[in-house]
């Protein structure tokens, strides 16, 4: 049942990268066909789409987006914990008790999940109660957790937010999070800045319509995107508390790890105390209601009651 699921949630993950590459093309076709100043939609995309007109922005775009990419992927410690003063706590050469503590707690967890790795830990100075887990495959990934979560959280509630962060590593999640966070803001950026490159004086009906879906998806796609962040993280978060319940044996120590953390928000307002934006959809709890790409404490706390 729970590889089926694993293996279901892993279909939708290429189902919207897909679909992402898809916008991506159309949103350099759309540009493109500005650029030639076709007659016709559809004169346009069949002229580059066979390369009769060579898809210069098209191509462009794809080279930008996968070098902007292999970048994020060669870089992407430095820009999740950059903002923040962090401390990786290297294996066996641990500088405290507290390091220890934490370095004991993942090998019993690595040792439990039978794991032929073990992700890096770190601990990243912060006033609020979190933590992420990221990475491009596993032999390379990170946990980290703040400060503040480590202070207030019993040993068995800290394992089981511990069990949930490798939970996404161990379902792959962490490379599909890396990967649309990277494609979204790409796709924004292009649609706000690059769309305007070729947008002068047209007379020809496809280049005027072009330019209208152009502007129209400055709009459009925002929305777009956090829904298939909401689409996708949802289901990945209620796995991964699901996957720190199964190691723990116990779905108890991860209910009341979620209970604490939402109250420490609930009574103080951290939302502007994270510099890093794009750390928002990694960590455990997000403080928006409305488009969280998380679903509520309630309902993940009622799926951990029915396991």
């Amino acid at each position: 049942m729970f590889e089926r699921v694993i293996a279901e949630n892993h279909f939708k993950t290429q189902c919207v990268i897909v679909l992402y590459i898809a916008i991506f093309v159309f949103i350099g076709l759309l540009v493109d066909i500005v650029r030639i100043n076709a007659p016709s939609l559809a004169f346009g995309f069949y002229v580059l789409i066979t390369f009769q007109q060579f898809p210069v922005v098209t191509l462009c775009l794809l080279f930008v987006a996968s070098g902007i990419v292999l970048v994020v992927i060669n870089n992407f410690k430095g820009i999740l914990l950059s903002g923040n003063e962090y401390k990786e706590i290297q294996y066996g050469y641990e500088l405290s008790n507290q390091e220890r503590e934490l370095s004991r707690i993942l090998d019993e967890l690595v040792q439990e999940a039978r794991l032929h790795y073990r992700p890096k830990l770190y601990l990243m100075e912060a006033p609020f109660m979190n933590a992420f887990a990221s990475g491009w495959r596993e032999d390379n990934a990170l946990i980290a957790l703040t400060t503040t979560l480590v202070k207030n959280l019993q040993r068995e509630e800290l394992k089981a937010v511990i069990a949930h962060e490798l939970s996404h590593i161990r379902h792959g999640d962490i490379r599909l999070t890396l990967m649309v966070g990277v494609l979204s803001n790409i796709m924004l950026l292009v649609v706000n800045y690059g769309v305007y490159m070729f947008l002068g004086g047209s007379r020809e009906r496809g280049a005027n319509i072009a330019r209208v879906i152009l502007i129209a998806l400055q709009f459009i796609l925002p929305l777009l995107t956090i829904v298939l962040q909401m689409f996708l993280s949802r289901s990945r978060e209620y796995m991964a508390d699901s996957g720190a319940a199964y190691l723990m044996g116990d779905s108890k120590p991860m209910i009341k790890a979620l209970q604490k953390i939402s109250n420490h928000y609930a009574q103080s307002d951290f939302s502007a105390s994270d510099n890093n934006p794009t750390r928002a959809a990694l960590y455990i709890f997000d403080t928006k209601e409305i488009f969280s790409t998380h679903p509520s404490i309630e309902n993940r706390i009622k799926a951990l009651m029915n396991r």
